[in-house]
C-alpha cells in the first residue's frame, strides 16, 4: 500500500477528461479497483492527517451464496 497521500486538489487535478480516475492512479494513492464509496472523503481525511482505517471493499458475495 501507498504511503504518499495526494492533497484534495492533487486528486481533483487527475480527474480524467470523462470524469474519472485511472486505475494506475487510484492503485498508486492506495485506493483499491473498484474504488469503494467514499475513498475521496477518505483520501481527504488523510490528508488531513486523521486517523483512518484502510478502505477496504464490502465482501462481495461467491457465486454460491447468489444462488
Amino acid at each position: 500500500m501507498s504511503t504518499y497521500v495526494p492533497s484534495p486538489d492533487e486528486v481533483a487535478a487527475a480527474q480524467t477528461a470523462a470524469g474519472g480516475w485511472t486505475k494506475k492512479q487510484l492503485v498508486e494513492w492506495g485506493v483499491p479497483w473498484p474504488p469503494p464509496q467514499g475513498w475521496r472523503k477518505h483520501l481527504e481525511a488523510k490528508w488531513r492527517g486523521e486517523d483512518v482505517p484502510p478502505l477496504e471493499h464490502p465482501e462481495t458475495p461467491d457465486q454460491d451464496t447468489l444462488f
